[in-house]
Order: structure tokens, then C-alpha cells, then sequence
């Protein structure tokens, strides 16, 4: 087996930081694609993966949306955390994390966001994706 890899899609290099320390315990790569063309053939890469993407709920600009649906859709076996650093009312909060899920995320994630949430999330995510990778896809 590949070593396992998680892809981050972020502005800012944020989540990779909070991940870092996790990653290098289980020996995971942490990749930053610039792009999220980059980032859609890592997904599609044949290893133990975990897709993280920064989303903006109020942007304009529907690359990490579709990004998210795109790996549901052609790789469902990378599991995907959405995170965004802007807090919403609940109301909204909620409906977004509605739309994030319909697109195929199994986790969205919104302020206030801690270190160990992040890495509890992605690490639990990962670990199962490992396991279901060993046992041919029928662990659960």
C-alpha cells in the first residue's frame, strides 16, 4: 500500500499546520495542490486518502463545491472534510452544512474550529479509509 496522503485545498496553509504533527506521527504525506485540477487527480490516486477543502459559504467562487462533488462522485472512497473560517448564524450554518453534505463531505466544519477537532476528524477519517484499503473495502 501507497502511503497514505492527505490533500489540503486552502488559501492559506491553516489546516495544514493544524494537521502537521498527526500526520508525521502516522507518517501520512500532507499535499497542498495549488490548484483544485491538482487537487482532483491526488484524490483520484490509488492510496489511503483524505480530501480537505476550505470552503467560503459567502464567496463567489464554486471551485471548492465542485471539487467536493466531484470526488463524491468519481472516488467515493476518499473521505472529504469541508472547512471554513467564517462564522455563520446557526441558521445558515446549518443550511450550509445541509449543502455541503449533499455534495458528498462527510464532515463540515465551522468556527469556533480547535487543533483537535480538525485532527480528530481527519485522523478518524483517515484511519478508517486505511483499514477499508487493507480489507479490500469491506471494513466499516
Amino acid at each position: 500500500m501507497r502511503s497514505p496522503q492527505i490533500v489540503i485545498r486552502e488559501a492559506d496553509g491553516w489546516v495544514a499546520r493544524q494537521l502537521h504533527e498527526a500526520a508525521t506521527e502516522h507518517r501520512w504525506l500532507i499535499r497542498e495542490p495549488k490548484s483544485t485540477t491538482e487537487a482532483l487527480s491526488l484524490a483520484r490516486e490509488a492510496r489511503p486518502t483524505l480530501l480537505v477543502v476550505q470552503v467560503e459559504p459567502a464567496g463567489e467562487e464554486p471551485a471548492a463545491f465542485a471539487l467536493i462533488a466531484e470526488v463524491a462522485r468519481c472516488n467515493p472512497a476518499v473521505p472529504t472534510i469541508a472547512v471554513s473560517d467564517t462564522k455563520l448564524p446557526d441558521a445558515e450554518r446549518i443550511a450550509w452544512t445541509a449543502a455541503i453534505f449533499d455534495l458528498g463531505a462527510a464532515f463540515a466544519l465551522f468556527p469556533p474550529l480547535s487543533k483537535s477537532i480538525l485532527e480528530d476528524a481527519a485522523t478518524g477519517l483517515l484511519l478508517a479509509a486505511i483499514r477499508r484499503a487493507q480489507t479490500g473495502g469491506t471494513a466499516s
